[in-house]
């Protein structure tokens, strides 16, 4: 209610005989407390593939197939910067298309990558960090373990690396590779693991095949640990500008971004070629072939008049 009494003793927020002071965050020992808990990662720019492409905003890749991309998107390192991981939840859901995992992350950063330092252990020429939804992000120690299972159904293709849902670091020794038929492989004598982390059936061994009734190759179940990635979902805090006051003089400075990252837990999208992986130009030729004519015809043929396919008598159903 306006113009009601006050009730108890007055206290100002500021004092009228104080003297005001401006207040400014120290944003170089920001940084220094983030990275005093942070760990190292290496930060990969996404960019959206046009290779193959006639149109923006096309699906099909009509000059050839893209084999470099992943997620139809190109990834190049920035840097490695170092940022605190506050937490890390998993919350697996089953949905139409499949389960759903969204292991969400939320990272407090530092403002710059990191860089040379001089003697005086200054950064030289600090380069700023920009993040954007889409950009992948890998642990930087490869001594940190990070690895996480996963299992999932593959068909089997001949000829070529069979690609699972992540890059495999390493085959369960537990769990054995089993086919439809229920027949075990062995790795090592009938298959192994690629430096892409792609499972590649040796020639020396066995195989799952190809089912005669689908003329498809057959499913196999495989259980692996791969190391774990992430990508940017949101910035919640993203341009955040506040007045430091440096020689004198007050300016707007930039503060560090927040960022939340969730673990990959969509299946990656990669084209996995026929073994050259090198983009194909499109055979100008090639076209959509004609209906085969029909000349193996059983039974009689059978007149139709279309004379009895007329308008309807309107006096029929009188």
């Amino acid at each position: 209610m306006s113009n009601s009494k006050p009730v108890g003793l007055q206290l100002p927020t500021i004092m009228p005989i104080s003297p005001f002071g401006q207040h400014s965050f120290d944003l170089t020992k920001q940084d220094a407390f983030v990275n005093s808990l942070a760990i190292d990662f290496q930060h990969f720019k996404a960019m959206p593939s046009p290779l193959g492409l006639k149109g923006r905003g096309e699906y099909r890749r009509e000059d050839g197939v893209d084999t470099i991309s992943s997620n139809s998107m190109l990834y190049f390192c920035a840097g490695t910067f170092s940022a605190t991981m506050t937490d890390n939840t998993r919350d697996e859901k089953r949905i139409e298309q499949g389960l759903l995992d969204p292991s969400q992350s939320r990272l407090v950063m530092s403002r710059f990558y990191k860089n040379s330092k001089d003697n005086n252990d200054t950064v030289i020429n600090p380069k700023r960090i920009y993040l954007s939804i889409g950009d992948r992000l890998y642990l930087a120690d490869k001594d940190a373990d990070v690895r996480v299972p996963n299992y999932q159904q593959m068909s089997y293709e001949q000829d070529i690396d069979n690609v699972p849902m992540f890059p495999i670091w390493e085959m369960d020794p537990v769990c054995p590779v089993i086919d439809s038929t229920g027949t075990t492989y062995t790795l090592g004598t009938d298959f192994c693991i690629t430096k892409a982390g792609n499972i590649k059936w040796l020639n020396t061994g066995r195989n799952p095949g190809i089912d005669p009734e689908t003329g498809s190759g057959r499913v196999y179940s495989i259980r692996y640990v791969y190391k774990a990635f992430w990508y940017v979902v949101a910035l919640p805090k993203e341009v955040r500008i506040t007045n430091v006051t440096e020689n004198g003089a007050r300016r707007p400075e930039r503060m560090a971004e927040h960022a939340i990252i969730v673990r990959e837990y969509v299946y990656h999208n990669q084209n996995k070629g026929t073994g050259d992986e090198t983009l194909k130009p499109k055979d100008p030729a090639r076209a959509v072939p004609p209906p085969a004519e029909v000349t193996d015809v059983t039974g009689l043929p059978t007149n139709i008049d279309m004379a009895n396919f007329g308008d309807p008598d309107p006096t029929s159903n009188l």
